[in-house]
């Protein structure tokens, strides 16, 4: 085979010139100093400098300029910016180039060589801290002159929920130890794999491994068992896309002289792919034509399960999941499926499952995931200790307007026709408010007060805050978090918390009772209309139900977290079907927490930042009243001056030191 010409660094500019007038002097010297004797090469007079000989002339290739560029992402195709990149193009003239990316997560580089070289190999390895590396090699010739590289980095915590790479080769290696079970294999592929097999599964080197795997393929095209460890080796050391390219080439096979060519694992490794991507249903279609090639696939049933359960298709991921278990699936599948049953409110088999996963062990003992799916599962059971709660929603009328004051005015219907139309609209827009609300700060003024039985003031606090609202972007949740800053700056006074006073947050979140996600965990009821500050209303009661409420509260104090469930009513506008206040109680006092009374009433008002175009409503003004161990308190919160920060400024705020606050009782 003829080998392509080396490559050569040619310097540009300037010394591109000088290169070419000493090429001149040297041929002058060559064709005239050999004839002449020293003595007279010293009494010679000075040459006439001949012009510059072209490139042409000397029959010299003229220099090629090569363009690298890329594009760096994360699994669901978040740019990756301020990665670190390095290029390398295996020249010693050109040490390795260090890059990074832009905000859109690109880069480029151009390298200027000389025209003989027709190939040039690259290798892009790219790092950022909190992610695997991620790497990709190619050699591309000097007809296509640009080459783009495509590299995607995953998070080195990873998602709980999504089945970890460790975990995906565990599970097929059993299976790809060996090739040719589509088929037999030449000898020589044969050994290129067994020796891949040895450094990847046996000892755990998947970057000495790709070699091997790589000439296994090179030697036996249609092995799908070596595309699918050599994609699994790739995915290991970062090369994601490289792996895609070998799955996809495994899944596209079509040998006639080899009717079982075709195998589950290039399917279920594009699946898991798909859902670390957060496309669950691209991945459950991947799922299926690995159940369509082996029905009883364990791995196959467990992950359309979990790619179901993504989808929040509770009853139909409980069936595939329990198919799993009867098919020997791991404890994945048990977890997964103890997950669907409490979602179905099927705490019973949900419990009996958990068994089945501690085998006699204790929680505490347990890994992470486990100990929380059995702190949900015991919250559960708890709740389901409320029984038939009497609510907002199943109380007469005539005695919720006597209980609750604000309800003067209204106008009682029994028609609950307009009631499906009304959650609709109303959980449309909580959940466009969710979904484009920036990350957002504010001014917050805390008045913290102790009351005595009489309703007068025994003791009083104010403080300040700077109020922060970081929305972090989940396809599949909801995901805001709050913090409270210059809580613990120093000269300054005790917080209220110090004090015995009572901190109280969450209520932007409040609304998700009426997200289309959450709305099955409520009873609504429509009450009627009436006038608010002058403004037509729609007043709606609401009432968690604690077999099936999805949104939790929580009452922390001494150390402990109570679970906590609520009932409410809204006044919503009769035109854009925007909250616009809102009241929340205790839908029953919790066991064992002194906890007698958390009232909270918020008040919202339309935010415009100038950044957005689209307005919102966040809470203006909230009262949050709560009685525990005898006592009552009382907090006012009033929030203003509004503002669009990015998520940057809040990281480097937590740096310094500031920590989340989180409220005693959230809501």
């Amino acid at each position: 085979m003829t080998q392509p010409p080396r490559c050569f660094a040619l310097p540009s500019g300037l010394e591109t010139k000088m290169v070419r007038r000493s090429f001149g002097i040297l041929l002058l010297v060559w064709t005239g100093a050999a004839l002449m004797p020293a003595s007279a090469r010293a009494q010679a007079p000075s040459a006439v400098t001949p012009a510059p000989l072209s490139m042409t002339q000397l029959g010299a290739t003229p220099e090629r300029i090569w363009t690298i560029f890329g594009h760096i992402t994360t699994p669901d195709g978040k740019p990756a910016m301020e990665a670190k990149v390095r290029v390398d193009i295996g020249l010693a003239a050109f040490p390795p180039r260090a890059l990074e990316t832009n905000i859109q997560g690109n880069f480029t580089t151009q390298y200027t060589l000389d025209g003989s070289c027709k190939m040039l190999s690259v290798e892009v390895v790219a790092t950022k801290a909190g992610y695997f590396e991620g790497r990709a090699a190619a050699e591309f010739k000097d007809e296509e002159g640009t080459r783009e590289f495509r590299l995607v980095l995953r998070e080195e915590t990873g998602d709980p929920d999504l089945l970890p790479l460790a975990s995906l080769v565990a599970s097929l290696a059993p299976r790809l130890r060996a090739p040719g079970a589509g088929g037999p294999v030449s000898a020589s592929a044969h050994k290129d794999y067994q020796h891949g097999v040895e450094q990847f599964l046996d000892k755990h080197s998947a970057a000495n491994a790709i070699p091997s795997l790589a000439k296994a393929v090179e030697r036996e095209p249609n092995c799908v068992e070596c595309r699918a460890l050599l994609s699994l080796a790739q995915l290991e050391t970062g090369g994601w896309d490289s792996a895609t390219r070998q799955l996809l080439e495994a899944t596209d096979m079509k040998v006639p002289e080899r009717a079982s060519a075709q195998r589950p694992e290039p399917f279920l490794i594009l699946g898991v792919l798909e859902t670390w991507r957060h496309e669950p249903k691209t991945a459950s279609g991947y799922f299926q034509k690995a159940l369509e090639l082996e029905p009883a696939d364990s791995l196959a049933l467990q992950e359309t399960g979990r790619a179901l359960i993504l989808q929040q298709n509770w009853e139909a991921a409980d069936q595939y999941l329990a198919k799993a278990t009867e098919a020997g699936a791991s404890r994945d599948a048990r977890l997964l499926r103890v997950r669907a049953l409490l979602e179905l409110s099927d705490t019973a088999e949900a419990e009996s499952e958990m068994k089945l996963v501690l085998e006699g062990r204790q929680p505490r003992d347990m890994p992470a995931p486990v100990r929380r799916l059995y702190a949900q599962l015991q919250e559960r059971l708890q709740l389901k200790a409320y029984g038939s709660v009497k609510s907002v929603v199943s109380q007469p009328l005539s005695d919720l307007v006597r209980a609750v004051p604000e309800l003067a005015g209204l106008q009682p219907t029994s028609d609950q026709g307009e009631l499906p139309r009304l959650l609709q609209r109303v959980g449309e827009g909580v959940e466009a408010f969710f979904r484009h609300l920036p990350n957002t700060s504010s001014r917050e003024e805390i008045r913290e007060e102790i009351l005595r039985r009489d309703g007068k003031v025994q003791d009083s606090l104010e403080e300040q805050f700077l109020y922060l609202l970081v929305m972090r972007p989940e396809p599949l949740d909801l995901e805001l978090s709050e913090y409270r800053t210059g809580v613990e700056q120093p000269g300054a006074k005790a917080t209220g918390i110090k004090l015995g006073f009572m901190r109280t947050s969450g209520f932007t979140c409040t609304s998700l009772h009426f997200h289309p996600m959450y709305q099955s965990g409520a009873a609504f009821r429509l009450l009627g209309r009436q006038k608010l500050n002058g403004q037509e209303t729609f007043v709606i009661s609401f009432a968690q139900r604690p077999e099936a409420a999805q949104r939790i509260g929580r009452f922390d104090v001494d150390g402990k977290s109570v679970p906590v469930l609520v009932q409410g009513l809204v006044w919503v506008d009769g035109e854009k079907y925007q909250i616009l206040r809102m009241r929340t109680d205790l839908l029953k006092p919790p066991p064992n927490s002194r906890l007698e009374r958390q009232t909270t009433d918020i008040q919202y008002s339309e935010v415009q930042f100038k950044e957005v175009p689209t307005p919102f409503w966040l809470p203006r003004e909230v009262t949050v009243t709560v009685q525990w161990k005898g006592k009552t308190f009382r907090n006012l919160h009033r929030y203003f001056d509004f503002r669009v920060f990015k998520v940057e400024t809040e990281e480097r705020r937590r740096a310094k030191g500031s920590t989340p606050e989180a409220g005693r009782t959230v809501n």
